[in-house]
C-alpha cells in the first residue's frame, strides 16, 4: 500500500510490529508530523483520516505503544513501527487488531522475558535470581566458563560437534541474557545496534 494524499496532506500507511513476538499489531496512517513525533518521543503517533487530526496511541485507553525504531520501505512511502505495546492494542481488547494472525514467538525474547520475570517475581531459591542479585564476579566468571565450553564444543568429534555447539551456545546465551538484564540492556537495544552496524555507508555507494 502506497501513501495517499487527502486535502493536500500526504499520509503514509503504518504497520506496527511487536519486536518481541514479531506479531503484527495494527495498521494506521501517519503524516510527517506524526512520524517525527514518533521518532523523537518513542511513542506511537498516527493521523486519523476520519477526525482529520493527529493522535497518540494510549491517550484514551492508557495502552501506549513504545516505538524503538521507525523503518521505511524502499520507496519511502510506507513505514514500519518496531514497538513494544503496553497492554492490548486493539480497541476490542485483544493484543492485535489482526486477532487471527499467528504469533511468531522470538525464542530470545521469550528467554529474556523469563529472566525479567525473575526480577519482577523473585524466588530466593532461583538460580537466575542468585546470578542477578549476587556477586557480579561470579556471573562474569560463569560467562567466561560457558564461552570456553563453546570453544571446546567446536573441537568435539564430528559426530558430536553440532549438538554440542548448540547445547553450549544456548547455555552461553542464557548467561548473557542474565547479564543484559542485570545492566538493563534489552533485545531492542541489541537489535538496534546490529542494524546500525549494517547500515550502508552512503559515501561508498555509487549513484543509480
Amino acid at each position: 500500500m502506497a501513501r495517499v494524499i487527502e486535502n493536500g496532506k500526504v499520509l503514509y500507511p503504518i504497520t506496527v510490529q511487536d519486536t518481541a513476538t514479531l506479531q503484527i499489531l495494527m495498521s494506521a496512517f501517519a503524516d510527517d508530523q506524526a512520524l517525527e513525533l514518533t521518532r523523537t518521543t518513542g511513542l506511537a503517533h498516527f493521523y486519523s483520516r476520519s477526525r482529520k487530526a493527529l493522535w497518540r496511541k494510549g491517550d484514551t485507553s492508557g495502552h501506549r505503544i513504545y516505538v524503538s525504531q521507525v523503518v521505511s520501505d524502499c520507496d519511502q512511502d510506507s513505514f514500519l513501527y518496531l514497538a513494544r505495546p503496553e497492554g492490548p492494542v486493539c480497541h476490542l481488547g485483544t493484543t492485535s487488531c489482526f486477532a487471527e494472525t499467528p504469533t511468531a514467538i522470538n525464542p530470545l525474547a521469550k528467554l529474556q522475558s523469563y529472566v525479567e520475570q525473575s526480577v519482577i517475581h523473585p524466588r530466593p531459591e532461583s538460580y537466575t535470581m542468585s546470578l542477578l542479585q549476587g556477586d557480579l564476579e561470579r556471573l562474569v566468571k560463569k560467562i567466561g566458563e560457558e564461552a570456553i565450553e563453546v570453544i571446546t564444543a567446536a573441537y568435539a568429534p564430528q559426530e558430536q560437534q553440532q549438538s554440542a555447539l548448540i547445547w553450549e551456545s544456548v547455555d552461553l546465551l542464557y548467561h548473557l541474557t542474565v547479564v543484559w538484564a542485570r545492566f538493563g540492556i534489552t533485545l531492542d537495544a541489541l537489535m538496534t545496534e546490529i542494524v546500525r552496524r549494517h547500515q550502508p555507508n552512503p559515501s561508498s555507494e555509487s549513484e543509480p
